[in-house]
Protein backbone atom coordinates (compact mmCIF):
# COMPACT_ATOMS: atom_id res chain seq x y z
CA UNK A 1 0.00 0.00 0.00
CA UNK A 2 0.95 3.65 -0.77
CA UNK A 3 1.39 5.94 2.06
CA UNK A 4 0.14 9.06 1.54
CA UNK A 5 1.09 11.12 5.05
CA UNK A 6 4.18 11.64 6.75
CA UNK A 7 5.51 9.10 9.28
CA UNK A 8 4.68 11.09 11.72
CA UNK A 9 1.28 11.97 10.75
CA UNK A 10 0.99 7.73 10.34
CA UNK A 11 2.06 7.53 13.82
CA UNK A 12 -0.21 10.12 14.88
CA UNK A 13 -3.23 8.07 13.38
CA UNK A 14 -2.50 4.72 14.82
CA UNK A 15 -2.30 6.29 18.32
CA UNK A 16 -4.97 8.59 18.18
CA UNK A 17 -7.60 6.91 16.23
CA UNK A 18 -6.93 3.38 15.60
CA UNK A 19 -5.32 2.24 18.86
CA UNK A 20 -6.27 5.32 21.00
CA UNK A 21 -5.87 3.13 24.35
CA UNK A 22 -1.89 2.58 23.46
CA UNK A 23 -0.76 5.08 26.22
CA UNK A 24 0.93 7.13 23.46
CA UNK A 25 -1.28 10.26 23.14
CA UNK A 26 1.61 12.67 23.87
CA UNK A 27 3.92 10.91 21.54
CA UNK A 28 0.92 11.41 18.30
CA UNK A 29 0.86 15.01 19.46
CA UNK A 30 4.58 15.74 19.69
CA UNK A 31 4.69 13.84 16.36
CA UNK A 32 1.42 16.01 15.08
CA UNK A 33 2.98 19.13 16.22
CA UNK A 34 6.83 18.07 14.98
CA UNK A 35 5.04 17.41 11.72
CA UNK A 36 3.27 20.78 11.16
CA UNK A 37 5.79 23.31 12.18
CA UNK A 38 7.43 21.71 9.40
CA UNK A 39 4.87 23.17 7.19
CA UNK A 40 3.24 19.71 6.63
CA UNK A 41 -0.43 20.97 5.87
CA UNK A 42 -1.94 17.18 6.30
CA UNK A 43 -0.58 17.33 10.34
CA UNK A 44 -2.44 20.58 10.52
CA UNK A 45 -5.69 18.88 9.85
CA UNK A 46 -4.83 16.43 11.89
CA UNK A 47 -3.97 18.19 15.14
CA UNK A 48 -6.73 20.57 14.50
CA UNK A 49 -9.09 17.32 14.70
CA UNK A 50 -8.05 16.84 18.44
CA UNK A 51 -9.31 19.61 19.50
CA UNK A 52 -13.07 19.71 18.41
CA UNK A 53 -14.55 16.94 21.04
CA UNK A 54 -15.29 13.23 21.46
CA UNK A 55 -17.05 12.80 18.49
CA UNK A 56 -13.81 13.88 16.40
CA UNK A 57 -11.54 12.09 19.23
CA UNK A 58 -12.19 9.36 21.70
CA UNK A 59 -13.23 10.77 25.07
CA UNK A 60 -10.39 8.26 26.38
CA UNK A 61 -7.55 10.57 25.25
CA UNK A 62 -8.95 13.16 27.81
CA UNK A 63 -8.07 16.27 24.78
CA UNK A 64 -9.81 19.60 25.36
CA UNK A 65 -11.91 20.78 23.07
CA UNK A 66 -10.46 24.14 21.60
CA UNK A 67 -12.96 25.13 18.88
CA UNK A 68 -10.63 28.36 18.63
CA UNK A 69 -7.28 26.71 18.10
CA UNK A 70 -8.90 23.90 15.73
CA UNK A 71 -9.83 26.08 13.22
CA UNK A 72 -6.64 28.20 13.32
CA UNK A 73 -4.83 24.62 12.87
CA UNK A 74 -7.41 24.17 9.45
CA UNK A 75 -6.76 27.35 8.51
CA UNK A 76 -3.11 26.17 8.01
CA UNK A 77 -3.66 23.14 6.52
CA UNK A 78 -5.39 25.07 3.85
CA UNK A 79 -2.89 27.65 3.47
CA UNK A 80 -0.22 24.56 3.21
CA UNK A 81 -2.55 22.62 0.50
CA UNK A 82 -3.57 19.75 2.06
CA UNK A 83 -6.42 17.93 -0.08
CA UNK A 84 -7.13 16.20 3.24
CA UNK A 85 -7.68 19.50 5.15
CA UNK A 86 -9.87 20.74 2.45
CA UNK A 87 -12.01 17.56 1.75
CA UNK A 88 -12.30 16.95 5.55
CA UNK A 89 -13.24 20.60 6.87
CA UNK A 90 -15.58 21.49 3.72
CA UNK A 91 -18.80 19.75 6.06
CA UNK A 92 -17.46 21.03 9.53
CA UNK A 93 -20.37 23.15 11.05
CA UNK A 94 -19.33 26.42 11.78
CA UNK A 95 -16.03 26.50 9.91
CA UNK A 96 -15.09 29.23 7.71
CA UNK A 97 -11.36 29.02 6.37
CA UNK A 98 -10.12 32.92 6.99
CA UNK A 99 -8.82 32.86 3.17
CA UNK A 100 -12.23 32.90 2.02
CA UNK A 101 -12.10 29.72 0.26
CA UNK A 102 -11.84 26.04 0.85
CA UNK A 103 -10.50 25.88 -2.70
CA UNK A 104 -6.63 26.07 -2.70
CA UNK A 105 -3.76 25.23 -5.65
CA UNK A 106 -2.72 22.91 -7.01
CA UNK A 107 -6.95 22.36 -6.68
CA UNK A 108 -8.83 24.28 -8.65
CA UNK A 109 -12.18 22.56 -7.87
CA UNK A 110 -14.76 20.79 -4.90
CA UNK A 111 -14.00 17.67 -7.86
CA UNK A 112 -10.52 17.70 -8.12
CA UNK A 113 -10.34 17.65 -4.19
CA UNK A 114 -13.02 14.72 -3.85
CA UNK A 115 -10.69 12.69 -6.60
CA UNK A 116 -7.76 13.31 -5.01
CA UNK A 117 -8.63 12.00 -1.64
CA UNK A 118 -11.03 8.90 -3.15
CA UNK A 119 -8.00 7.69 -5.21
CA UNK A 120 -5.84 7.90 -1.82
CA UNK A 121 -8.90 5.89 -0.15
CA UNK A 122 -8.58 3.62 -2.87
CA UNK A 123 -5.15 3.06 -2.42
CA UNK A 124 -6.03 2.15 0.96
CA UNK A 125 -5.38 4.66 2.95
CA UNK A 126 -7.52 4.35 6.09
CA UNK A 127 -8.50 7.41 7.28
CA UNK A 128 -9.06 8.72 3.68
CA UNK A 129 -11.78 5.64 3.38
CA UNK A 130 -13.38 7.12 6.84
CA UNK A 131 -13.67 10.72 5.45
CA UNK A 132 -14.71 9.11 1.78
CA UNK A 133 -17.52 7.28 3.88
CA UNK A 134 -18.68 10.29 6.04
CA UNK A 135 -19.34 12.31 2.54
CA UNK A 136 -21.23 9.44 1.32
CA UNK A 137 -23.07 8.75 4.77
CA UNK A 138 -23.89 12.95 5.12
CA UNK A 139 -24.73 13.20 1.16
CA UNK A 140 -21.79 15.65 0.70
CA UNK A 141 -20.70 13.78 -1.82
CA UNK A 142 -23.62 15.69 -3.53
CA UNK A 143 -21.68 18.73 -2.85
CA UNK A 144 -18.31 17.58 -4.18
CA UNK A 145 -19.64 16.23 -7.14
CA UNK A 146 -22.25 19.04 -7.96
CA UNK A 147 -25.17 16.26 -8.33
CA UNK A 148 -28.62 17.85 -7.61
CA UNK A 149 -31.92 15.72 -8.25
CA UNK A 150 -31.88 18.27 -11.42
CA UNK A 151 -29.06 17.27 -13.32
CA UNK A 152 -29.31 13.60 -12.19
CA UNK A 153 -32.55 13.46 -13.99
CA UNK A 154 -35.01 14.00 -10.61
CA UNK A 155 -35.92 13.07 -7.57
CA UNK A 156 -35.42 9.39 -8.16
CA UNK A 157 -33.02 9.24 -10.05
CA UNK A 158 -31.50 11.44 -7.21
CA UNK A 159 -32.33 8.94 -4.46
CA UNK A 160 -31.27 6.00 -6.25
CA UNK A 161 -27.86 7.38 -5.66
CA UNK A 162 -28.14 8.70 -2.33
CA UNK A 163 -29.24 4.78 -1.96
CA UNK A 164 -26.36 3.99 -3.54
CA UNK A 165 -24.05 6.24 -1.52
CA UNK A 166 -25.45 4.72 1.47
CA UNK A 167 -24.48 1.27 0.25
CA UNK A 168 -20.87 2.66 -0.32
CA UNK A 169 -20.49 4.18 3.31
CA UNK A 170 -21.77 1.03 4.46
CA UNK A 171 -18.73 -1.67 2.77
CA UNK A 172 -16.33 1.53 3.50
CA UNK A 173 -17.19 1.99 7.43
CA UNK A 174 -16.63 -1.71 7.62
CA UNK A 175 -13.38 -2.66 6.28
CA UNK A 176 -12.40 1.18 8.25
CA UNK A 177 -13.31 -1.21 10.82
CA UNK A 178 -11.73 -4.30 10.26
CA UNK A 179 -8.65 -2.73 10.39
CA UNK A 180 -9.46 -0.98 13.71
CA UNK A 181 -10.64 2.10 12.77
CA UNK A 182 -13.54 2.25 15.70
CA UNK A 183 -14.45 6.02 14.74
CA UNK A 184 -16.35 4.26 11.76
CA UNK A 185 -18.44 2.56 14.08
CA UNK A 186 -21.01 4.84 15.04
CA UNK A 187 -22.38 6.08 11.38
CA UNK A 188 -22.19 2.18 10.53
CA UNK A 189 -24.47 1.31 13.48
CA UNK A 190 -26.64 4.41 12.36
CA UNK A 191 -26.90 2.95 9.10
CA UNK A 192 -27.91 -0.38 9.90
CA UNK A 193 -30.14 0.27 12.49
CA UNK A 194 -32.20 3.16 11.12
CA UNK A 195 -32.53 2.08 7.49
CA UNK A 196 -31.09 5.58 6.49
CA UNK A 197 -31.38 6.50 2.87
CA UNK A 198 -33.04 3.43 1.95
CA UNK A 199 -30.74 0.84 3.39
CA UNK A 200 -33.00 -2.57 4.72
CA UNK A 201 -32.71 -2.21 8.52
CA UNK A 202 -30.14 -5.01 10.08
CA UNK A 203 -30.46 -5.19 13.51
CA UNK A 204 -28.38 -8.28 13.74
CA UNK A 205 -25.36 -6.45 11.92
CA UNK A 206 -25.81 -3.76 13.70
CA UNK A 207 -25.89 -5.38 17.16
CA UNK A 208 -22.33 -7.44 16.07
CA UNK A 209 -20.74 -3.81 15.37
CA UNK A 210 -22.19 -2.83 19.15
CA UNK A 211 -19.93 -5.51 20.49
CA UNK A 212 -17.46 -5.35 17.87
CA UNK A 213 -17.03 -1.71 19.80
CA UNK A 214 -17.45 -2.60 23.27
CA UNK A 215 -14.49 -5.32 22.35
CA UNK A 216 -12.36 -2.54 21.36
CA UNK A 217 -12.41 -0.53 24.56
CA UNK A 218 -14.77 1.99 23.41
CA UNK A 219 -16.54 3.39 26.17
CA UNK A 220 -19.98 4.19 24.99
CA UNK A 221 -20.20 1.31 23.46
CA UNK A 222 -19.01 -0.73 26.96
CA UNK A 223 -22.19 1.30 28.56
CA UNK A 224 -24.56 0.45 25.91
CA UNK A 225 -23.44 -3.49 26.92
CA UNK A 226 -23.61 -2.92 29.93
CA UNK A 227 -27.27 -1.31 29.59
CA UNK A 228 -27.79 -4.87 27.90
CA UNK A 229 -26.78 -7.41 30.95
CA UNK A 230 -28.55 -5.11 33.57
CA UNK A 231 -31.61 -5.67 31.77
CA UNK A 232 -30.93 -9.32 31.52
CA UNK A 233 -30.48 -8.89 35.18
CA UNK A 234 -26.71 -9.96 34.77
CA UNK A 235 -25.82 -7.16 37.31
CA UNK A 236 -21.80 -8.17 37.72
CA UNK A 237 -21.15 -8.50 34.24
CA UNK A 238 -23.44 -4.91 33.58
CA UNK A 239 -21.35 -3.32 36.75
CA UNK A 240 -17.84 -4.58 35.48
CA UNK A 241 -19.03 -3.09 31.99
CA UNK A 242 -20.01 0.03 33.52
CA UNK A 243 -16.22 0.42 35.28
CA UNK A 244 -14.67 -0.33 32.13
CA UNK A 245 -16.58 2.37 29.92
CA UNK A 246 -16.14 4.74 32.81
CA UNK A 247 -12.34 3.99 32.73
CA UNK A 248 -12.46 4.56 28.95
CA UNK A 249 -13.51 8.37 29.08
CA UNK A 250 -17.34 7.63 29.04
CA UNK A 251 -18.53 9.61 31.35
CA UNK A 252 -22.52 8.75 31.30
CA UNK A 253 -21.56 5.40 32.53
CA UNK A 254 -21.22 7.10 35.92
CA UNK A 255 -24.70 7.77 35.62
CA UNK A 256 -25.35 4.26 35.36
CA UNK A 257 -22.85 3.30 37.78
CA UNK A 258 -24.71 5.62 40.38
CA UNK A 259 -28.31 4.27 39.74
CA UNK A 260 -26.99 1.33 41.26
CA UNK A 261 -26.61 2.73 44.65
CA UNK A 262 -28.82 5.92 45.03
CA UNK A 263 -32.53 5.49 46.19
CA UNK A 264 -34.16 2.67 44.64
CA UNK A 265 -30.48 1.23 43.15
CA UNK A 266 -30.51 -2.84 42.74
CA UNK A 267 -27.46 -3.11 44.22
CA UNK A 268 -28.26 -1.67 47.83
CA UNK A 269 -28.43 1.97 48.95
CA UNK A 270 -24.36 3.55 48.96
CA UNK A 271 -25.39 7.24 49.09
CA UNK A 272 -21.81 8.38 49.20
CA UNK A 273 -20.73 6.11 46.17
CA UNK A 274 -24.01 6.97 44.51
CA UNK A 275 -22.94 10.50 44.95
CA UNK A 276 -19.26 10.43 43.91
CA UNK A 277 -20.12 8.41 40.91
CA UNK A 278 -22.68 11.45 39.76
CA UNK A 279 -20.26 14.11 40.43
CA UNK A 280 -17.93 12.33 38.12
CA UNK A 281 -20.16 12.44 35.31
CA UNK A 282 -21.32 16.07 35.63
CA UNK A 283 -17.70 17.08 35.53
CA UNK A 284 -18.31 15.00 31.94
CA UNK A 285 -21.69 16.41 31.20
CA UNK A 286 -22.39 19.41 33.53
CA UNK A 287 -25.71 19.84 32.13
CA UNK A 288 -27.19 16.49 31.78
CA UNK A 289 -30.54 15.75 33.19
CA UNK A 290 -30.65 11.90 34.54
CA UNK A 291 -27.15 12.98 36.20
CA UNK A 292 -27.87 16.77 37.56
CA UNK A 293 -31.61 14.89 38.79
CA UNK A 294 -30.18 12.14 41.19
CA UNK A 295 -27.10 14.11 42.54
CA UNK A 296 -29.96 16.94 43.44
CA UNK A 297 -31.92 13.96 45.70
CA UNK A 298 -29.24 13.39 47.33
CA UNK A 299 -28.18 16.95 47.88
CA UNK A 300 -32.20 17.52 48.70
CA UNK A 301 -32.40 14.26 50.92
CA UNK A 302 -29.66 13.17 52.55
CA UNK A 303 -28.96 10.25 54.62
CA UNK A 304 -26.36 7.67 55.30
CA UNK A 305 -24.10 10.29 56.87
CA UNK A 306 -24.58 12.75 54.49
CA UNK A 307 -26.08 16.15 55.14
CA UNK A 308 -28.81 17.93 53.19
CA UNK A 309 -26.84 20.88 50.78
CA UNK A 310 -30.07 22.53 49.77
CA UNK A 311 -27.68 25.62 47.66
CA UNK A 312 -26.50 22.32 45.57
CA UNK A 313 -29.54 20.43 45.34
CA UNK A 314 -31.41 23.72 44.23
CA UNK A 315 -29.06 24.52 41.53
CA UNK A 316 -28.78 20.99 40.36
CA UNK A 317 -32.30 20.43 40.46
CA UNK A 318 -33.43 23.79 38.91
CA UNK A 319 -30.47 22.70 36.18
CA UNK A 320 -32.14 19.66 35.16
CA UNK A 321 -35.68 21.57 34.37
CA UNK A 322 -34.54 24.55 32.73
CA UNK A 323 -33.31 21.46 30.25
CA UNK A 324 -36.14 20.35 30.02
CA UNK A 325 -37.31 17.80 33.04
CA UNK A 326 -39.90 18.17 35.43
CA UNK A 327 -39.08 15.04 37.39
CA UNK A 328 -37.68 16.93 40.59
CA UNK A 329 -40.67 19.63 40.43
CA UNK A 330 -42.00 18.21 43.51
CA UNK A 331 -38.49 18.91 45.45
CA UNK A 332 -38.21 22.01 44.18
CA UNK A 333 -41.57 23.08 44.89
CA UNK A 334 -40.59 22.83 48.59
CA UNK A 335 -37.42 24.50 47.98
CA UNK A 336 -39.91 27.47 46.74
CA UNK A 337 -41.97 26.98 49.46
CA UNK A 338 -39.51 26.76 52.77
CA UNK A 339 -36.66 28.63 51.45
CA UNK A 340 -34.01 25.99 50.84
CA UNK A 341 -31.61 26.96 48.94
CA UNK A 342 -33.41 29.81 47.23
CA UNK A 343 -36.13 32.53 48.15
CA UNK A 344 -39.47 31.53 49.23
CA UNK A 345 -41.45 31.83 46.46
CA UNK A 346 -44.85 30.52 47.05
CA UNK A 347 -45.92 30.93 42.98
CA UNK A 348 -43.30 29.04 41.89
CA UNK A 349 -43.31 25.98 44.62
CA UNK A 350 -47.40 25.86 43.34
CA UNK A 351 -46.50 25.62 39.77
CA UNK A 352 -43.75 23.23 40.45
CA UNK A 353 -46.20 21.07 42.88
CA UNK A 354 -48.61 21.00 39.89
CA UNK A 355 -46.21 19.59 37.82
CA UNK A 356 -46.38 16.08 39.02
CA UNK A 357 -49.00 16.35 42.14
CA UNK A 358 -49.15 12.99 42.88
CA UNK A 359 -45.23 12.80 44.01
CA UNK A 360 -44.87 12.49 47.36
CA UNK A 361 -43.32 16.30 48.06
CA UNK A 362 -46.17 17.51 45.85
CA UNK A 363 -48.76 16.31 47.87
CA UNK A 364 -47.29 17.53 51.43
CA UNK A 365 -46.54 20.80 49.55
CA UNK A 366 -50.25 21.49 47.86
CA UNK A 367 -51.70 20.50 51.06
CA UNK A 368 -49.99 23.07 52.67
CA UNK A 369 -50.33 26.03 50.41
CA UNK A 370 -53.97 25.08 50.81
CA UNK A 371 -53.56 26.06 54.75
CA UNK A 372 -52.35 29.43 54.02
Amino acid sequence: MQSFFDERVRFAIEHIWINPLSGKREEALSALREAANMGDGDAFYFLGRCYLGRSFADPVLGLPHDRKFAFECFDKSLELESAVGMFATMHIEGYEPSQGTFIHPPYKSKREIWDKVYGMAMDGEIFCRFLVANAYFYCDVADFLDITPENAGGEEPYLRRVREWAAAAVGLYEGCVNEGLGIAIPNLIDILSSGKNGIPVMKKRADKYKHIAADMGIGAYERIIGNEYRDDNRLDEALAMYERAASHGDGYAYYCLGKFYTFRGVLGMNLKKAADYFEKGIASYPNDKGLCNLLGEIRFRGGQGLACDFPKAFALLDNAYRNGSTWGSDMLGMCYLKGLGTEVDLEMARWMFELNPKKRFAVWGLEELESY
